[in-house]
């Protein structure tokens, strides 16, 4: 049983009237919350406007003799109406001397969500928000628990105070074992995972119960079997529906460190951390590293050091915050706590957060009626919070734009300036490789002489731009004096951007630069002769 649920079981028993369960797994949930009821010996009735209010499971009038599965349906279809519904739990209260405080009771009532807030927005059905309200004081004397459960419980003012408002956790990996293990006897399919059913476990972390039945069974479809064979499909489904969300994006292409020209104090810290993360570790005490904040010029490579931080190891996941922010009332909450919600169930895994300030920087709040900052808090609370191995990796442009409490957050902040010397032929090395070119034919010190200055962006530009050159020009392949002339005809970003630049200089000495700096004399190394830069 999770924590939530032994949490909930704590609070029915300690009489809260009316606790809100958002989440998508309806039929996981509902099972639950049966064993607690029958744990502490309460009747279950569940709600929906489709059938009203029946005993335990809807699904167990099918089971009863058909005269008494009538009676069911014809006494619960009294009450499809929610005011009907919740008048009837308010005054069905029946003392007895056995029972002083009434029979002991959870009604469990399904999608009551539009009846609280419209979904423009505006304030629910008044009838029904002045019911709950009403229950909410009734309720405290009784033995009885009114659990409302929906994909979204809407933040109501009228109700802060009378509702607690849970989020329900995705699978564990041990209920995913236990999936995997019924789909397998249900369905009767050859299952030879050789020795790979960890991995099958962790590649459906993150998918609710019915959405991992659904990807096992399109693999079983498209293969034949359940192998090892199926975890590059369940990955492949799995990224689609994680995108379905909307606010994440599941990345499987990744960058690594070698993909990265420089930033050598950036990897190590990095590399460090994932070694804090080893059992070793563990067991010696060692607290790892939560996340790490990537600050400066565009275009230098802190996206791409993010990516590399997953590294091909760990699940990258990208939040998009431009995707959390959405109309309805509670709505943009509502994306966020999902989002977070499934990286925790991903996890170990590295959250991706491209240029926060842009979403969640100090000028929010105050022109959207407190929503960026209500999301933003929300944030805050899961990273100090969550014990879950999720690793935020963010980037930012502008730190000025970011609040204290945010940047204290992180484990360290790096200052990502335009490449040194040094970085920028790495960076061109990298480039040439990349696009099948063997570094060693090209004299690389004047390309990096007439590119000072330039973003790593702006040198991948470099090569782009020499190669289509060349072959318009129809040339065999590019040569050194390609690269240098192409460069000399580019202008720099940071030309361009001399204030942003300077301030963003001036905060670094704040933070921890991502690159050593260069002592002495810089040279690079000539076929004809060492450049002095």
């Amino acid at each position: 049983m999770t924590d939530t649920v032994e949490q909930v079981g704590k609070m029915i028993k300690a009489r809260y009237p009316i606790i809100g369960i958002a989440t998508h797994e309806e039929g996981r949930v509902l099972d639950h919350l049966v064993e607690v009821a029958r744990a502490q010996s309460k009747a279950v009735y569940v709600w929906s406007i489709s059938q009203g209010l029946l005993p335990e499971h809807p699904e167990s009038v099918w089971t009863m003799a058909p005269d008494e599965a009538q009676i069911a349906r014809d006494e619960g279809a009294r009450y499809t109406d929610p005011v009907a519904v919740l008048r009837h739990i308010l005054e069905s209260w029946e003392p007895t001397p056995e029972q002083p405080q009434g029979a002991p009771v959870l009604y469990v009532l399904k999608d009551l969500h539009p009846y609280m807030a419209g979904s423009d927005g505006r304030p629910g059905d008044p009838v029904v928000l002045r019911l709950l309200r009403d229950l909410a004081a009734a309720l405290v004397n009784r033995h009885q628990t009114i659990i409302l459960l929906s994909p979204h419980i809407p933040q109501v003012p009228d109700l802060q105070k009378d509702v607690v408002v849970l989020d329900f956790p995705l699978p564990t990996a041990q209920e995913l074992d236990e999936q995997l293990t019924t789909f397998v006897d249900n369905l009767g399919v050859d299952c030879d995972l050789n020795g790979n059913r960890q991995e099958v476990i962790q590649a459906l972390r993150g998918l609710t119960v019915v959405e991992a039945d659904c990807i096992l069974a399109q693999a079983v479809v498209t293969l034949g079997h359940l192998g090892e064979d199926a975890i590059p499909l369940i990955l492949a489904a799995k990224r689609e529906i994680i995108q379905q969300s909307g606010a994440l994006e599941f990345y499987e292409r990744q960058a690594t460190y070698e993909d990265i020209g420089g930033l050598d104090n950036l990897k190590a810290w990095c590399q460090a951390s994932e070694a804090a993360n080893s059992p070793e570790a563990q067991r010696f005490g060692v607290e790892p590293n939560r996340g790490v904040l990537l600050v400066g010029v565009p275009g230098c490579g802190k996206s791409l050091s993010a990516k590399a931080i997953a590294g091909g190891k760990r699940p990258l996941l990208r939040l998009d915050m431009g995707a959390v922010f959405g109309s309805l009332v509670g709505q943009s909450e509502a994306q966020i706590r999902q989002a977070l919600r499934i990286a925790e169930a991903v996890s170990p895994c590295v959250l991706w957060i491209d240029e926060i300030e842009k979403a969640l920087g100090s000028g929010g709040g105050e022109l959207d009626g407190g929503t960026s900052l209500r999301v933003l808090g929300t944030l805050l609370t899961w990273m100090e919070e969550t014990t879950a191995p999720v690793f935020v990796a963010a980037t930012a442009n502008d730190i000025t734009k970011l609040r204290p409490e945010l940047v204290r957050r992180f484990d360290e902040q790096f200052f990502v300036d335009v490449p040194n010397v040094h970085e920028r032929a790495e960076i061109l090395t990298i480039h040439l490789r990349k696009r099948n070119r063997d570094p060693e034919k090209f004299d690389l010190a004047p390309v990096v002489q007439a590119t000072e200055n330039f973003t790593g962006a702006e040198l991948e530009k470099v090569v782009r731009a020499a190669i289509r050159d060349a072959f318009v020009n129809g040339r065999e392949d590019i040569t050194t004096d390609d690269l240098a002339r192409t460069a000399q005809g580019m202008i720099p970003l940071v030309h361009n951007m001399r204030e942003q630049v300077a301030r963003m200089r001036e905060w670094a000495s704040r933070a921890v630069p991502a690159s050593s700096p260069i002592t002495g004399q810089a040279r690079v190394a000539s076929k004809k002769r060492a450049i002095e830069i």
